[in-house]
């Protein structure tokens, strides 16, 4: 697609002084690429850069990425003039080849404008060159003259200066080093740069604290390998070896030694001579891996969202810089500019937390696949409790082997798990009790043997829904159709009131949608009686342990609490015994390793099961095995309570027998049934806008143009809707999904490549495509 000057007072470009040309694709988020010229002054231009352009009628500036290069051609067959860049941004590339490559890949796959990819792989700390600073720097110019420096201080900088071998831009020596050094202004500094005798030059340094504080850098004692954990190394070394791409599933339960494989196959690349990324899904469990890392690699970097501005662009600054053999991140890292990569490591795969939920809606996990076939490296991809995908498609593509270690490290025995019917154990004390006698009885043996618990409760806030028993009234958003969440106040506590009334002075209602906040009336607005607070939430678990022990130290963790403070810290001081209560959500269950936890508690095992997802049964297989490994890690002996008030549930079973198995068994029979991924593919079309009247007329023609491009390319495809989603209304917009299923990835594929290229919907709402979505809420 070329841009094309269409106003007719604007200056003509002449292509005789504008012979090269770049195609662009826009950060804007239209879904095509436009050639431009580039004047002779600014070319050449090279993939990778961001360029700033003319755009549509009014000629508004715009920066978009450039995509390809066209130099200067004797002849042109093009039927109109084109506009000519403004300038170019960035001295150097932002995106490789490899990463270019795999944008393309990304922008088809997950059916989103290439522009659009291409900036949400640039962190915006880079774009904006964040902690970034310029310091000047002096050095001695190659011919000195004939006349020697006259004042004596200027001779001992000149002899300064050789005496640190500065003598071109990279040996500078900065101005303040040399001034103090010499004990003088900068006057004379000044001098000898006018009379020839030095150059003064500037150089780009970074203010940043260091991503990995130096209290995290801990030595870490030597392992032995088990048997298991010798042929899993050997797999992957083999692998490395041979070169060439592969995906191996690493399914090794909790404890079993994954990290210390995860180790010794990235020094094994690196005598290669390559490079590694991993990922990881939380940032909690970032801090625990870095400390592994740190004391058996000197080159590291960290990516994730924990991180300053300015910490974050030093350390992709690091990696362009080649001062980087392992990359840990979150997902976005599997961005980073990484050369020469062997090997991708994805841990806790099965992890929902890798799909992006915004523009572009990438899954991490496939994404690290994709970049390691590009790059012809490894991907390791490893859970206690993979995904139902990774296990088709370890049974379906010959390119995906499993490697199993199906015991923990030493031998130790898996915890007991204890199930406790919630329906028939009577509480000891009256009103609402999250923590069960028998749990209850085992946290206080614990802190007496001065050992350690987990508690897991995934929901946040202090209470699910604000209700009024006498006329049912329950608080909701005005912008969603959700309930509102309430939430104690971390402020001391202070007298509201309004024309309404009363209001409770210790905490608010919110929403986890859109974030909005409102006060909670004592009394219902609509009866005047009383409102009360129904379900629960961690901030109520957190002061229930904190009446039942006082004496305790009790940490809450989860996406409220740990706002702004110090995952290390929280994470050191629990290792280290400080803590004796860790309760939080599902962050809790992600691979953190305690040797002193002896008894973990899921208060909710059932809180999945409510959602209506057809992932819903995984999810709660994950969520309690995964959680449950939290103990045991040592010679002490842990135990597992799970309290449900579902005993019954297949998921809740199958987890309580540790039979994974025949969980997967018994799931892949419904998800047959339905149609449904992994044995089917799905997409899902979410049409929004604040007008149902027309939203609703979109969406039936969305669906007439689905159904015509299936009949007309003979698809097989099964579509659905157009339906309300469980929340049809976030944020002030009306929502509706319609729902594609395909037997395999191309029926998609070519189904979403003739949308693509229809005209837009009339009327104009938004859309949102979601390739293999991992819910339909």
């Amino acid at each position: 697609m070329t841009d094309r000057t269409k106003n007719l007072f604007a200056p003509e470009p002449d292509e005789r002084t504008s012979p090269n040309t770049v195609r662009l694709a826009f950060e804007s988020g239209v879904d095509r690429e436009f050639d431009y010229l580039v004047p002779n002054e600014l070319w050449p231009v090279q993939p990778g850069q961001r360029i700033e352009a003319p755009f549509g009628k009014n000629n508004k500036p715009q920066v978009g990425f450039c995509v390809e290069t066209k130099p200067a051609q004797e002849k042109t067959d093009r039927q109109f003039k084109l506009k000519i860049i403004s300038k170019v941004i960035d001295p150097s590339p932002l995106i490789d080849a490899h990463l270019m490559e795999l944008a393309r890949w990304i922008s088809s796959y997950y059916i989103c404008p290439l522009g659009q990819v291409l900036a949400a792989m640039v962190p915006s700390a880079v774009k904006k060159q964040a902690g970034l600073k310029k310091e000047k720097t002096v050095y001695l110019a190659c011919e000195q003259p004939e006349k020697p420096p006259r004042s004596k201080k200027q001779k001992e900088l000149i002899e300064l200066l050789k005496s640190k071998g500065a003598v071109d831009a990279d040996s500078a020596v900065t101005i303040k080093d040399l001034t103090q050094a010499a004990a003088c202004t900068q006057a004379p500094v000044k001098k000898l740069a006018q009379n020839g005798f030095i150059r003064i030059s500037q150089r780009q340094i970074f203010t940043a604290l260091p991503a990995i504080p130096a209290s995290m850098i801990l030595k870490t004692k030597k392992v032995i390998l088990n048997d298991d954990q010798k042929k899993a190394l050997a797999h992957f070394q083999d692998k490395i070896e041979q070169g060439g791409f592969g995906v191996t599933l690493l399914f090794g339960v909790t404890d079993s030694g994954k990290t210390e494989l995860y180790i010794r196959s990235i020094q094994h690349v690196i005598q290669k001579g390559k490079k590694a990324i991993v990922l990881l899904p939380e940032i909690a469990l970032t801090a625990q891996t870095v400390q592994r890392f740190s004391d058996r690699f000197e080159k590291i970097a960290v990516l994730h969202s924990g991180l300053t501005a300015a910490q974050r662009n030093v350390q992709w600054q690091k990696i362009c810089a080649n001062q980087a053999d392992v990359v840990i991140g979150a997902r976005s890292a599997i961005f980073a500019p990484v050369d020469n990569l062997g090997l991708v490591i994805v841990d806790e795969e099965h992890e929902p937390s890798f799909k992006q939920d915004t523009v572009p809606r990438y899954h991490g996990r496939d994404v690290a696949v994709k970049r390691a076939q590009l790059c012809s490296a490894h991907c390791i991809l490893a859970s206690a409790t993979p995904s139902l995908e990774t296990l088709h498609n370890c049974r379906t593509k010959s390119f995906y082997h499993i490697v199993r270690l199906p015991k923990r490290v030493l031998d130790l025995p898996k915890p007991k798990m204890q199930l406790v019917d919630l329906r028939q154990i009577p509480q000891s004390s009256p009103g609402l009790n999250l923590i069960s006698d028998s749990l209850c009885k085992a946290l206080q043996q614990a802190i007496e043997k001065k050992e350690q618990a987990i508690l897991l409760l995934n929901r946040r806030g202090y209470s699910n829904f604000v209700f009024c028993p006498s006329c049912k009234h329950m608080l909701h958003c005005r912008n969603c159709d959700v309930t509102l969440t309430f939430h104690r106040a971390s402020l001391k506590p202070q007298k509201n009131k309004t024309i309404t009334g009363r209001h409770m002075n210790y905490g608010y209602a919110l929403c986890h949608y859109c974030l909005s906040q409102t006060l909670v009336p004592e009394k219902c607005p609509l009866c005047g009686k009383g409102m009360a607070m129904i379900g629960f939430g961690t901030q109520r678990l957190e002061e229930e342990l904190n009446n039942k022990f006082p004496n305790a130290k009790i940490k809450r963790v989860d996406s409220d609490s740990m706002t702004g403070r110090d995952y290390y810290s929280i994470l050191r001081d629990f290792s280290s015994g400080k803590i004796d209560i860790l309760a939080g959500t599902q962050m809790l269950a992600k691979g953190l390793h305690f040797p002193n936890v002896t008894v973990v508690g899921i208060i909710s095992a059932e809180t999945s099961l409510y959602l209506p997802d057809f992932r819903a049964n995984e999810r709660t297989f994950q969520l309690i095995s995964q959680v449950a490994g939290r103990t045991g890690r040592s010679e002490k002996k842990g135990i597992v309570y799970v309290q449900t008030f579902l005993p019954d549930q297949p998921a809740i079973q199958f987890a309580m027998k540790d039979d994974f198995e025949g969980f997967v068994k018994e799931e892949l029979k419904h998800r047959k049934n339905c149609n449904l991924p992994p044995l089917w593919r799905m997409a899902n079309i979410v049409l929004r806008d604040s007008s149902y009247e027309k939203l609703e007329t979109a969406a039936a023609k969305m669906r007439q143009i689905i159904d015509f491009i299936i009949s007309d390319s003979n698809l097989n495809a099964v579509v659905r809707g157009p339906i309300p989603p469980v929340i049809s209304r976030i944020q002030q917009q009306h929502r509706l999904h319609i729902v594609v299923q395909a037997p395999d990835a191309l029926t998609i594929q070519n189904l979403f490549e003739r949308l693509r290229q229809q005209k837009p919907i009339q009327p104009r709402v938004t859309i949102i495509v979601d390739i293999d979505p991992i819910n339909l809420m």
